[in-house]
């Protein structure tokens, strides 16, 4: 009997996806594991389950300046290296080609939409390329930059001055989006990531927190939300530096400074369905580097030399590094001497800095 009823069922199946002319009924075992597109960067991947899911929708929001953008960008340059076609809505600010291109994007396969007129263009370039499944990676950055044409236009279709309230106008936008799109999202296999900056929520009661713009929509339908803050200035990337001079006696010494070659950065997990991430609420701390990104600084394990003082100083001094083999080729005297690499060489000790007083460095046993 029950054989009859799963045969019947099977063939009701059939029927009406006959019917709907698409696979709407499927059984659980041909349920897929959808696969993620990888950052490149193996803590932070690491960290959200491998990469950014494709399929869904990432939200990556916190304050200006914390590395956002530029996790974003070293995905987009990681996800060209696997054959991915990548979207970049830049809704924000000018981002000139030079900024690409230091994270080795290939512009000639990114597609781009910048300053969009108003958010439902944004959005409804994204429904086209899901539904035609033409597109593996759509990036907003940011979902605070999108203006809704019901801020931008009255009903009649006049442009609404700028002393009118808008209420609530993005959050219905996304709301309405998320609605319609999701599904085509979802069979496109793509992953689409939101850049959000945060908002104070909770003004005039006895709780304030950074939250985000867009509405609950977002919260609902995303399938990881990341935090991104600033975190303690002692824990940022340091730089060793020699800095040689002449002193008043005519004597050239040197002192050993530490410089910050970026800042701390600490991701949250506001929210995460994946399996192979972090547990939700989940908190780590990573270096963000000036001149790489969140990729290792091969310059903070090298020794730098800077040489101060006057032009006749740098250049008397730069020659008598050269002799001593502490440089390894001449400078232009002309340039602005600043940083320059060192081989490892023992310091001749009549430039050898006196020692320093406190403890000594502890060594293991």
């Amino acid at each position: 009997m029950e054989n009859e009823r799963r045969n019947k069922l099977l063939a009701t199946v059939k029927q009406f996806n006959k019917e709907q002319k698409s696979e709407v009924f499927t059984l659980g075992n041909e349920i897929e594991t959808l696969d993620v597109i990888p950052s490149g960067i193996s803590v932070l991947d690491s960290f959200i389950g491998g990469g950014f899911k494709q399929g869904g929708h990432t939200i990556v929001y916190g304050a200006f300046s914390v590395g956002k953008t530029a996790w974003i960008l070293q995905t987009i340059a990681n996800a060209q290296k696997l054959g991915k076609l990548c979207c970049y809505v830049n809704t924000e600010k000018p981002i000139e080609p030079e900024r690409f291109k230091f994270f080795e994007i290939d512009l000639d396969s990114l597609l781009y939409i910048e300053a969009p007129e108003n958010a439902e263009t944004a959005l409804e370039a994204m429904r086209r390329l899901c539904k035609e499944k033409v597109i593996d990676l759509f990036i907003i950055d940011s979902t605070n930059g999108l203006c809704p044409k019901s801020v931008q236009e009255e009903k009649e279709g006049k442009e609404r001055g700028l002393d009118k309230k808008n209420v609530a106008s993005l959050p219905l936008t996304l709301s309405n989006f998320y609605n319609v799109v999701n599904a085509q999202v979802f069979r496109s296999r793509a992953a689409v990531i939101w850049i959000g900056q945060t908002r104070t929520k909770g003004i005039g009661s006895y709780f304030a927190h950074d939250g985000l713009t867009g509405g609950n929509a977002q919260n609902f339908y995303s399938y990881q939300i990341i935090y991104m803050r600033r975190g303690q200035n002692s824990n940022a990337p340091m730089q060793k530096f020699k800095e040689y001079y002449i002193d008043p006696d005519g004597k050239t010494r040197y002192t050993t400074i530490q410089e910050p070659i970026g800042f701390s950065v600490v991701l949250k997990l506001d929210k995460t369905n994946s399996c192979k991430s972090s547990k939700e609420k989940t908190e780590i701390e990573v270096p963000f580097y000036y001149f790489s990104g969140f990729k290792p600084s091969t310059q903070s394990d090298e020794e730098v030399i800077r040489v101060s003082g006057t032009d006749e100083e740098k250049e008397l001094i730069t020659k008598m590094l050269i002799e001593k083999g502490i440089l390894k080729s001449e400078v232009n005297s002309n340039e602005k001497i600043e940083e320059l690499s060192i081989t490892t060489v023992e310091i001749p000790s009549e430039i050898e800095n006196k020692k320093k007083k406190g403890r000594p460095k502890k060594v293991d046993k």
